[in-house]
C-alpha cells in the first residue's frame, strides 16, 4: 500500500509541475546582436530619394548551432529595402531555441525591419 501511495504521490506531483507546460514546444531562437545589425543598414538612397518607406518582415529559419540555413522577405515596401535587409540579416548571430529539456533545436522567426524617412 505504501509503494503504491508513494507512486500516486510521485506522478501527482510530475502532474502537477507539467501542468499548463508543453515540454516539447520550442523557445524562440533569440538574435544575439540584433540591434548592431539593424543599426548598420543604410537607408538604400533610391528609396530615401523616392520617398519610399515601411517594414520589410523577413523571416528566418535557424538551425540547431544557432546558423539561417534559410531567410526570406515575407512582406517589404520594395525591393531596395529587401535587398538591404537581406544582405544584413547574414552578419546575424542566433542563440538557437531550446525544447522544453533545453536541447537546442530549429525554429523559424520572423523579424521585422522598419525604415522611416525624417524631416528635415
Amino acid at each position: 500500500m505504501k509503494k503504491s501511495l508513494l507512486t500516486i504521490a510521485f506522478i501527482l506531483t510530475a502532474a502537477v509541475v507539467f501542468a499548463g507546460s508543453d515540454p516539447l514546444k520550442p523557445t524562440m531562437a533569440r538574435a544575439i546582436n540584433l540591434d548592431e545589425v539593424a543599426s548598420s543598414i543604410e537607408y538604400p538612397t533610391e528609396s530615401n530619394h523616392n520617398g519610399v518607406e515601411g517594414t520589410v518582415m523577413m523571416q528566418l529559419s535557424i538551425d540547431e548551432n544557432g546558423k539561417i540555413t534559410n531567410k526570406k522577405a515575407v512582406t517589404y515596401p520594395c525591393n531596395k529595402l529587401k535587398e538591404a535587409v537581406e544582405t544584413a540579416v547574414e552578419n546575424l548571430k542566433f542563440e538557437p531555441a531550446k525544447n522544453g529539456f533545453g536541447q537546442a533545436v530549429s525554429s523559424t522567426v520572423k523579424i521585422p525591419f522598419a525604415f522611416e524617412l525624417a524631416i528635415d
